[in-house]
């Protein structure tokens, strides 16, 4: 199984699925969605993929809490070593040949995650980077902030995460999929595909990925970040993300610096 895994990434350009049924992305769309990588050797310039992230603003990124709280439980480091050893990665990883290995570009230099309340508005993390973003030089499209609702139900939702593959598979594909966006409610959030049927899902690694709608302006918004896939193997699962809400919004809004609003 190894060597069968090791052979699909030397041939990742052939592969026509990600995420899982999803479409790997080559041609640097979605840049604000990043991988984040963790050092554990801080003098290494290679850093280990282990979930995704979004960022929302020119120096924060947004992603799942429970990727600090499960990657520090894994890597069996504490919380705030693993926080301080955390790194973000900018760009594709179709020609990555060393997966879930990359050469991450940025360092978070702070890391909040939201009160643990009970809710899934708790699985919210916010990293600081220690400079502005030059969006133009990364070709970064900023997707502002927005508020789902009901009346954007049966609008195509675009998931973007650098997960598995396939069930088993190795991390760091960065891929999309495409479904309508189905579901939002106070018990699972804002939720895609169906459980037990198959078709395009988020896997291990996703995790913290983000979430956009395409607006009534046209503008491709950031609606969410992915938390957890229905108790069903991937491929077989529905996807869930903590929506984005007024209340989230002003908790993001304490970090004190500027976001894609």
């Amino acid at each position: 199984m190894k060597f069968l895994l090791a052979s699909l990434l030397v041939f990742f350009s052939n592969i026509s699925f990600a995420i899982v049924d999803g479409h790997l992305i080559e041609d640097k769309s979605f840049r604000q969605s990043v991988a984040l990588a963790f050092k554990s050797d801080p003098f290494d310039h290679r850093a280990e993929i282990y979930c995704s992230a979004t960022l929302i603003g020119p120096r924060v990124v947004a992603t799942a809490a429970h990727c600090f709280r499960s990657g520090a439980h894994a890597f069996k480091v504490s919380l705030q070593d693993f926080m301080k050893e955390t790194w973000i990665y900018f760009g594709e990883t179709h020609q990555e040949r060393d997966l879930p290995m990359i050469t991450p570009q940025f360092k978070a230099v702070r890391v909040e995650l939201h009160p643990l309340t009970g809710a899934i508005s708790s699985d919210v993390a916010l990293i600081e980077l220690s400079g502005d973003i030059d969006l133009v030089k990364w070709g970064i499209n900023p997707a502002p902030l927005l508020i789902p609702t009901h009346e954007h139900k049966g609008l195509d939702l675009f998931h973007v995460g650098y997960g598995q593959i396939v069930n088993g598979g190795v991390k760091g594909a960065k891929s999309f999929m495409n479904l309508p966006f189905r579901e939002l409610n106070g018990y699972n959030g804002l939720g895609v595909g169906q459980p037990r049927t198959a078709g395009p899902s988020a896997c291990h690694g996703d995790s913290g990925g983000s979430a956009y709608l395409r607006d009534r302006d046209g503008q491709m918004k950031f609606v969410g970040i992915e938390y957890s896939i229905s108790n069903h193997p991937c491929g077989m699962s529905a996807t869930y993300f903590v929506p984005v809400t007024a209340k989230i919004i002003e908790w993001m809004k304490t970090f004190n610096r500027p976001l894609f609003l």
